[in-house]
């Protein structure tokens, strides 16, 4: 991929990304994010993919309403590489098929709420480490607290891997040909 084609792509979603956070933050744990970085890397692959989840993640955990990340950011960023790699992993799989509606849709939903789980899984881990956990208890505890967040944002990312990926895949797969 031509290099300046590549930042473009970058520089295009993440924005796109922290736009529409900023536009869905009355919502909690429901955002484009993790859905625009796996479509990233499904249709790019995984280093522009990897490159929209580090930025965005980056400048919303500064930038974010609700505060900054701190020493959290590194978690997040890590996290939202999950759907980098899932997002590049499911385009060997399913690269292939460029059907708006398929029954690949569900299982797009279904590896984006699998990754869903897993980041907030790390992330309410990471919470407990900062906290102070230092029993296993403590350490469920954390991830206790974390279900009430951790349900809307599973459910949210199955729905739009399921409706909106797809679709969106089919259209940003057309400026691949570009390169």
């Amino acid at each position: 991929m031509r290099t300046s084609y590549a930042v473009a792509i970058v520089a295009v979603f993440t924005s796109m990304i922290i736009g529409s956070d900023f536009a869905l933050a009355g919502i909690a744990n429901f955002k484009l994010m993790d859905t625009f970085v796996f479509i990233v890397a499904y249709a790019f692959g995984f280093k522009p993919g990897a490159a929209v989840a580090v930025l965005s993640e980056t400048v919303w955990s500064v930038v974010s309403p609700w505060g900054q990340a701190g020493e959290l950011a590194p978690f997040l960023i890590g996290g939202e590489l999950l759907f980098a790699f899932a997002g590049w992993a499911a385009s060997k799989v399913w690269g292939a098929e460029r059907k708006a509606v398929s029954p690949t849709a569900i299982f797009i939903g279904a590896t984006l709420t699998i990754c869903a789980f897993l980041w907030d899984l790390e992330t309410n881990a990471a919470v407990g480490l900062l906290g102070g956990a230092k029993s296993l208890a403590a350490y469920l505890g954390y991830e206790a607290m974390g279900v009430p967040f951790m349900i809307p944002h599973e459910l949210g990312d199955f729905a739009l891997g399921m409706l909106f990926a797809p679709v969106a895949i089919l259209m940003v797969s057309r400026f691949r040909k570009v390169v």
